[in-house]
């Protein structure tokens, strides 16, 4: 699922609770806000807190977030239209979680090179959707997504040359094994055990007994190492293709990195 993001994906993403970081935001639109500092601290580095404010003011007039008011302070929160915008462009994110029906989806296509942009294409509508390349022209997913590929199959006009059909098996062995092969897992789960390395070697932590009072440059370099945390962690989510829990290894690191980045 690698996609490149603007600042109103991350925008979105964060307050559809899509990385279970926050779904409301306080107060974005004051400049001395400790609640807009936070919200900063997930937008890039190189965009200016001006334009983030523009943006947040674009969403609200093309109706993707809303301001509400509660107990007369101000948030902006995330609206249908919002909702469904993100779940059309990281699919992904809503299949978090889900217990899996035992069933595997599979995708094969024969698509002529003359077809090459076709070809390439559907590939990345695959990896958008989760799928894992299992031979060349073989894709498979655990996830319950066959009408989401039906309907972009016939969109596209490639209804003869791919074909996607269920199975309850694709491996007598093991099985996990396959799904690490296909996915990478191994490499995926070093890159979330390397964000929770650098949160617990560094001065940042949420254990609060264990918070030092910081001085002005601390808390400047503390604000500047979360921001780059949460970059990285958004970074390797969106190459994660959230297979159910039955097929990840015992030791998978993806839901103490959620934690620790939901803290900082």
């Amino acid at each position: 699922m690698k996609k490149l993001l603007n600042t109103r994906d991350i925008l979105l993403l964060g307050l559809s609770g899509a990385l279970d970081l926050f779904e409301e935001i306080k107060d974005p639109f004051s400049l001395v806000s400790k609640s807009y500092e936070n919200m900063y601290g997930w937008v890039p580095e190189q965009y200016k807190r001006h334009n983030f404010n523009h943006l947040v003011w674009r969403s609200i007039k093309t109706g993707y977030i809303e301001r509400i008011e509660k107990q007369g302070e101000i948030f902006i929160r995330l609206t249908s239209q919002g909702n469904k915008k993100i779940i059309r462009d990281f699919p992904l994110f809503s299949l978090q979680n889900k217990k899996w029906d035992g069933k595997w989806r599979v995708v094969i296509f024969d698509i002529e090179e003359i077809n090459r942009s076709a070809r390439d294409g559907l590939r990345k509508k695959l990896k958008e959707l989760g799928f894992g390349m299992l031979q060349k022209s073989v894709f498979i997913s655990a996830h319950n997504v066959i009408k989401d590929m039906l309907e972009f199959i016939e969109n596209v006009g490639l209804k003869d040359v791919v074909y996607t059909f269920e199975a309850s098996n694709l491996a007598t062995g093991a099985v996990k094994g396959l799904v690490n092969r296909v996915w990478n897992l191994d490499v995926l789960n070093q890159k979330y055990r390397e964000i929770i390395e650098k949160i617990e070697d560094g001065y940042l932590t949420v254990e609060h007994d264990r918070v030092k009072m910081l001085n002005d440059e601390n808390r400047k370099n503390k604000a500047r190492l979360a921001r780059t945390l949460r970059e990285k962690y958004l970074i390797i989510a969106l190459r994660d293709p959230f297979l159910p829990k039955e097929l990840l290894p015992p030791d998978w690191f993806g839901y103490e990195a959620k934690k620790l980045i939901k803290n900082l």
